[in-house]
This record gives structure tokens, C-alpha cells and sequence, in this order.
């Protein structure tokens, strides 16, 4: 199945002696791997990229998880109601404008997160923010997985919860396989529906059968005004800021969004459209719910789905399958993506997604046997403190370069760490002490997350602008400029033999002959010389 001599002619390279086998289409044998991968590894090519509507029912099923719910809730337990909805009105903006930033610069360089981060944090700095990526959205699908089996002990007294967590495994397991470009979209896109028509039944009946009036705007929080470090809306607010990891997740997503769509994605699909759903409606929803069924347990992290089941019955039994089914979807797309990415690049060999969603499957089985919602807001600091620089740096490093339309990604052109990851390491670690040392000031613990930020584009700007002038002198030619569209033309790689698109191909530095790889033979060499 590879390229056939009418499709692809041999050029010569009038700097090294190895000829690039080209061609004008898909290799076939590429098609079908990337059909389960999803181009993991590399960039999606033009003419994998897909409707708007597909991208954004698979993006959209982020919209449904119960954690959405509880952040409203415990925001406003925390700190009341209206600094909970200032809270969330500043996310909606604050998440609106960086998406629709990251949502345009995936889709006009088709690169995921971690190939984003190689420009800012090196071959192997990057490999650090794959790894994080799979680490928290497998922290979600457990919460998300312990979520519905709570739900369904419910209504079976005297079970044990660890048989729920063993039945909601491999019940979730056979939805979890499909990517962007298979069922995903239509999987969520079809639940949809059913998940909003869920919530406005959850609010109405909850007021009928629990009517509190507008007492539920009303509640101040439990911690007094006296005991917070900052006003009530930022401390509110750095609870959203945690969430930064959506961040990423539209640059995994925005990569397969076509470029004459990119307005509509930067707007809808991942931008204030979106946020103001995520945040907004779903915040409001879950205080709704909590204030009015169970205003005695406002912090409780299963308070949404005590909520739910007491005003719908069975029916909210139903509406938490429907929600937990979409939002898992994405969380063991994310978290076996980006698996793959972290093996490839340290071993520089491929897994398949399917293995590894079937492994990362017991994984979050066993973390669900640990008791999720006992460690939840520790999780959620540390997760803040390292995903809020990651954003902070990426974003400085857009704007210090002008959104300059090379963004460098390719294995052999990127140091192997630079000092864009110590800035990182640093601001996350100043956060999580502010969090976690009682030596700390507690007007700047109660904003760790915006210390994170503040420092992580100090940093970063400082060092970029000092060292910005050094240069490393590459050895080869570049490839984009050897055909006629690096978009449109596909380049044989000389170790895997397979062809992709020229954007993403690279001359071996090492070989005498300068041979062509793809980033992911050149990734996996990288890593290999290393060792």
C-alpha cells in the first residue's frame, strides 16, 4: 500500500545527496494508522481536517462533566453566591479570549499541545507537559468514573462501591475507543440534546419540589469576609484559573479545524460561546442544585449528584450517564493521546490507542479505589500551579514572536530543554509553596495560581528577551523550502517509509546522506541517541 509511481516523482536535494520522494496525496497505509491515532504524533495534514460541526460536538462533550457543576457549587459555598457568579463571568472572559488565541494558532500550524511546547520548553521539556496532560485528564476521568458509580449505589444499598467502579470501567470502555475523526462527534453530538434537556429538567424541578425563592443568591459562604486573604470574587476566581488544562485540550482539538472555519472555532467552538456554557450555565445550575436540596453540605463534592438524584429519581440516574458518558469520552481521548505522545517521544517506538486506553482503563480503576474526592482540592492547586504557567509562557511567547507563522516545532531544529522550562518549574513551584507552606503570606497563598502566571511571563519575557539573538546554526537544508507547498506536498520519510506532509518533515542531521524523517522517526532517534 505505499505511494504508487503516478503519484509521486523523485527530486534531488540540491544540498545533500538523499532525494525526497514526493507526492500529492495521503499515503494510504498513513490514512489508516491516523484513523485510530489521530495523528498523535505528527500534524494533521489539510485534508484531515474536519467540519466544523464534527469538531465541535467532539469538543463539546467536555460542556457536560458533573465537575463543571461543582466548581459553581463549591465556588459559592466557599466564598457566596454573587462572588461565585463574578467568578465565573470573569472565566467566561478569560477563557473566551486565550481559546480562541490557541484555537487560531492550532488550526493555521495543525500541531497539538505538546508539539506547541516544544518551542517554548525543548524536545524533552515537552515530554513533561505530555506527561502532566495524561496525568490530569486521568485525575478527571476518575472523578468523573467515581461520579456516576456513586450515582448508581445509590440504588443499590449493600453493594459495595469498588463493584460500581469495576462496572463503570467496563461499561465506559468500548465508547472510549473512537477518536475525532470516527464516532466521537456523533456519539456526543446525539447525547447533546439529552444532557441540556436534563439540566433545565434538574432546575425546574428543583424548584418545584425544594422552592427556596432567591435564597439561594442570597448565601455568603463559609468562610467570612475576615478569614479570606483577597475579596471573595478573585479567591472565587482562582478556582476557575486551576482549569487552565482546557487550554491545552483546544489545542488538541483545534488542530483538526479547517482554516476557513477558524472565526467560527475561535468564537463557538472553543471561545466565549463555549466558555460561557461550561462556566457559566452549568456554575449557575450547580448552585442552584445544592443551595436548594442539600444547603447543609455545600462543599460536598457529591452534592451535585445527591442534588440531582433527589429531584429526578431515576430519571437524574439516567441524566448522570448521559453527562459522565460524554465527558469520559474526551477525558480518555486526551489522557491516551497524550500517553502515546510521551512513549513515542521517550522510546521512539508507536503504541496503538487502543492498548492504551485499555491500560490507562485500569489505571483510573485502581485510582478510583483511593477515593478521588479525598485528595480533589490538593489536586486541583497543584494542577493550577503548573497548567497556569504553561499557559502564561506559551502566551507570552506568541506575542514576543508576533504569532510569527513558522512556529518551530521539528525535533532536531528545538533544544532538548531551554529555559522557557525552568521559568515553568520555578513559577509552579513558588505556587504550590505559597499553597502548601503555612510559612507563606496568606494574602499571596490566597492567589497562588495568579502568582504563577505573574512570575511564569516574567521569566520567560526576561530570559527571551536576553537570548533571543543566539541562533544555532542548522546543518541541512529545510525541507519546506524545497517543494512547491509544504502544506500540500507529502515527503517519504526514509525510516518509517510512510509520507507525510511536507510542514512537519525534516533532513537527518546525523546521516551522511541527510535522509528525510517525520518527526516522529526524528523524535524517536532523538530520543534513542539520548539513551
Amino acid at each position: 500500500m505505499g505511494i504508487s509511481p503516478k503519484e509521486s516523482e523523485i527530486r534531488e536535494d540540491p544540498a545533500a545527496q538523499a532525494l525526497l520522494v514526493l507526492s500529492a496525496t495521503d499515503d494510504p497505509r498513513v490514512i489508516e494508522d491516523q484513523q485510530h491515532d489521530d495523528y498523535a504524533n505528527h500534524v494533521v495534514p489539510l485534508s484531515a481536517r474536519l467540519g466544523k460541526w464534527q469538531l465541535t460536538m467532539s469538543f463539546w462533550s467536555l460542556l457536560s462533566a458533573m465537575v463543571w457543576l461543582f466548581y459553581g457549587a463549591l465556588a459559592a459555598s466557599l466564598f457566596g453566591t454573587w462572588n461565585a457568579i463574578v467568578a465565573m463571568l470573569m472565566a467566561v472572559v478569560f477563557y473566551g479570549a486565550i481559546n480562541a488565541l490557541f484555537a487560531r494558532w492550532a488550526i493555521r500550524t495543525g500541531l497539538n499541545a505538546t508539539l506547541l511546547s516544544r518551542q517554548t520548553f525543548g524536545a524533552v521539556g515537552a515530554i513533561f507537559a505530555a506527561l502532566l496532560l495524561t496525568a490530569n485528564t486521568v485525575y478527571y476521568a476518575v472523578f468523573e468514573s467515581s461520579t456516576l458509580a456513586v450515582a448508581f449505589a445509590t440504588y443499590t444499598p449493600g453493594w459495595r462501591i469498588e463493584v460500581w467502579y469495576a462496572i463503570v470501567c467496563l461499561l465506559m470502555l468500548p465508547l472510549m475507543l473512537g477518536g475525532v475523526q470516527t464516532f466521537m462527534a456523533k456519539l456526543n453530538g446525539a447525547l447533546l440534546p439529552f444532557y441540556f434537556i436534563g439540566l433545565v429538567a434538574a432546575v425546574v424541578v428543583t424548584a418545584i419540589k425544594y422552592p427556596v425563592g432567591t435564597a439561594w443568591l442570597d448565601f455568603e459562604g463559609i468562610i467570612p469576609a475576615e478569614g479570606r486573604g483577597q475579596p471573595g470574587w478573585l479567591m472565587a476566581f482562582m478556582l476557575y484559573m486551576g482549569l487552565c488544562i482546557n487550554m491545552a485540550m483546544t489545542a488538541d482539538f483545534g488542530r483538526f479545524g479547517k482554516v476557513e472555519d477558524r472565526s467560527f472555532h475561535a468564537n463557538v467552538t472553543f471561545g466565549w460561546v463555549f466558555s460561557a456554557l461550561l462556566f457559566l450555565v452549568n456554575g449557575l445550575a450547580g448552585i442552584f442544585l445544592v443551595r436548594s436540596v442539600i444547603p447543609d453540605e455545600p462543599a460536598a463534592e457529591t452534592g451535585v449528584v445527591t442534588a440531582i438524584l433527589a429531584s429526578l429519581g431515576v430519571f437524574g440516574l439516567l441524566f448522570i450517564v448521559i453527562s459522565q458518558t460524554r465527558i469520559n469520552t474526551l477525558n480518555y481521548y486526551e489522557s491516551s493521546a497524550n500517553a502515546s505522545r510521551v512513549i513515542t517521544s521517550l522510546t521512539g517506538k508507536r503504541f496503538p490507542r487502543l492498548y492504551l486506553v485499555v491500560g490507562l482503563t485500569v489505571v483510573v480503576f485502581l485510582l478510583m479505589l483511593t477515593n478521588v474526592f479525598s485528595y480533589i482540592d490538593r489536586m486541583l492547586g497543584w494542577q493550577a500551579a503548573f497548567m497556569v504557567g504553561w499557559v502564561g509562557i506559551l502566551v507570552t511567547h506568541f506575542f514576543l514572536t508576533k504569532g510569527a507563522s513558522g512556529t518551530e516545532f521539528r525535533a532536531q531544529r528545538v533544544p532538548r530543554v531551554t529555559w522557557g522550562l525552568a521559568a515553568w518549574l520555578v513559577s509552579a513551584g513558588i505556587a504550590i509553596w505559597l499553597e502548601e507552606s503555612s510559612a507563606a503570606p496568606a494574602s499571596l497563598s490566597a492567589i497562588a495560581p495568579l502568582v504563577a502566571l505573574v512570575v511564569s511571563v516574567v521569566l520567560y519575557a526576561g530570559a527571551y528577551l536576553v537570548l533571543a539573538g543566539r541562533r544555532t546554526t542548522i546543518p541541512v537544508s529545510d525541507i519546506r523550502s524545497e517543494v512547491s507547498d509544504p502544506w500540500r506536498d507529502y515527503v517519504q520519510c526514509s525510516e518509517c517509509t510512510k509520507s507525510y506532509v511536507a510542514y512537519e518533515m525534516d533532513r537527518d542531521f546525523h546521516a551522511v546522506d541527510h535522509r528525510p524523517l517525520c518527526d516522529a522517526c526524528a523524535i524517536g532517534n532523538r530520543a534513542k541517541n539520548f539513551a
